[in-house]
């Protein structure tokens, strides 16, 4: 009996959980509503959502008011106050947001004290000038004069190229009202030189500091991939000289015709300074190689403005003949000179040049040296260019696709001028071509010109030690890990 009496009471706790466990099995907390409507479950779920949505409510976090301007009026130190509790200080500069107002133990001062000097820095913008920049920056108009003519002795004025930072040191100023004096001034002023202006009894003393700068050229040798910008741009070429090196190589060979796995190599004009700084200059030297053999090898050739890029293989010593030339190669003539029935307009009229059948982007060449004197949209020869080779001479090409050169070149015989194309009243791709003497059209095929397929003896001579000047420089091993691979003229594939 004593023990049914004491067991009793350990058995029931037991025996309620497994039926307070067994009943939470069976309640359904989230009940479809949208079914059995109007049961005793569907009611059960009503109020459980019911009870879930007022103790959401009821623990809802309160929101505070942040502060307010208040309805009666509020003296000046109040409104300072009020207004450091605020975000306006932001507008101000305030680094956090808080700008705490004046109190009773602020003492306004009665003058400031003069900073003792100021260091600036500050840079020549595009279409700026150095006086324009030195006056905004707070130079007096004497230190300004001053300093344009000690540039000016030191040769170095024109040089100065916008993006130049000046490094200014501004000291007192000799009264209250007046700007402050210049007392040092700091600048590259050409890649290789440094300059600094330092204030002296009668003017500015200029002290010439003259950079250490290796002028190597940059060679750039690997094999292209998909894509010859791509594999260029890895190989670790600078920009400007990927754009030079696709405009010289499609002037003489479409880039189509450049394949994955041949070989680029192009050198450019590259000066390192001690500090790191580099200037990537002009492309000298651009060529492609296939299957082991060139397809184009291109030097840049001439001074200045004249020079151009030259195919290696065309410069040939020949003497100067008069010969009938064609601008386009292998071209067939489709439309004669003379009278003829237009084939678009329909009626009879002069056709004052010789149409030459050629495909679509074919090169169009100079048929003898000249002056451009119009490139652009003419009538119905549409993409036209007009080009002056003295002694009462021009020729006229028209219907291009696009253009290789612009108004105000030179251009010598057999450059590329532009392309093939079918711009205007055309029925195809062609070039019309055009021979004009004394400004009257004349048949082309009956103009012979003075031509030459390559240059003199010593010009040839110098053209061939330039061109073995330019080989012997070897590819670049200082552009990062690739720079192995292409001093042995090759790169993996992997890398493209």
């Amino acid at each position: 009996m004593a023990s049914r009496a004491f067991s009793t009471p350990v058995a029931l706790p037991s025996a309620l959980a497994a039926r307070m466990k067994a009943g939470l099995r069976g309640f359904d907390f989230a009940t479809d509503l949208a079914e059995d409507i109007g049961t005793a479950g569907w009611y059960r779920g009503l109020g459980v959502m019911l009870g879930g949505i007022g103790l959401a409510l009821a623990l809802w976090p309160g929101i505070a008011t942040g502060p307010t301007i208040p309805s009666q009026p509020m003296d000046a130190t109040a409104r300072e106050q009020w207004r450091s509790q605020t975000v306006q200080p932001l507008l101000y500069g305030g680094d956090t947001g808080q700008r705490m107002g004046p109190t009773s133990r602020l003492v306004p001062l009665a003058q400031a004290p003069e900073r003792p000097s100021i260091d600036l820095s500050v840079m020549l913008a595009q279409e700026d000038s150095v006086e324009a920049m030195l006056g905004r920056a707070g130079v007096s108009a004497d230190d300004v004069a001053a300093v344009r003519g000690a540039l000016a002795s030191a040769g170095v004025l024109d040089d100065i190229a916008p993006g130049t930072r000046f490094a200014l040191h501004l000291g007192r100023a000799a009264a209250p009202d007046r700007p402050r004096l210049l007392e040092s001034l700091s600048l590259r002023a050409r890649f290789d030189l440094d300059l600094t202006l330092t204030r002296s009894a009668g003017g500015f003393a200029v002290v010439r500091h003259v950079l250490p700068v290796d002028s190597t050229p940059l060679r750039i040798r690997g094999v292209a991939g998909a894509s010859v910008y791509r594999a260029a741009r890895a190989a670790g070429a600078p920009m400007k000289a990927i754009q030079q090196f696709l405009a010289a190589i499609d002037a003489h060979l479409s880039l189509d015709e450049v394949h994955q796995g041949d070989v680029f190599d192009m050198v450019v004009d590259y000066k390192r300074a001690p500090d790191g700084q580099v200037e990537v200059g002009e492309l000298q030297y651009a060529s492609i190689e296939s299957h082991g053999r060139m397809a184009k090898q291109l030097l840049r050739w001439g001074k200045g403005r004249d020079a151009q890029f030259y195919n290696a293989s065309d410069m040939v010593e020949q003497r100067a003949t008069q010969a009938l030339v064609m601008p386009v190669a292998g071209a067939r003539i489709s439309s004669g000179f003379g009278l003829r029935l237009h084939p678009i307009l329909g009626f009879a009229r002069m056709h004052s040049g010789t149409d030459l059948a050629a495909p679509w982007g074919a090169p169009v060449y100079a048929v003898a040296d000249a002056l451009v004197n119009f490139v652009g949209p003419h009538g119905g020869h549409g993409n036209y260019i007009r080009l002056d080779h003295g002694g009462a001479v021009s020729t006229g090409y028209g219907h291009l696709s696009r253009f290789a050169v612009s108004p105000g070149m030179r251009v010598r015989a057999g450059q590329v001028i532009g392309y093939v194309g079918s711009t205007g009243l055309s029925t195809g791709a062609h070039l019309h071509y055009e021979v004009f003497r004394g400004g009257a059209a004349v048949d082309p095929m009956s103009v012979g010109f003075t031509v030459r397929a390559g240059v003199d003896r010593a010009e040839l001579a110098a053209f061939r030690a330039r061109l073995a000047a330019v080989l012997h420089v070897k590819p670049s091993e200082a552009l990062g890990p690739m720079g192995a691979y292409m001093a042995m003229g090759s790169v993996p594939r992997a890398a493209y």
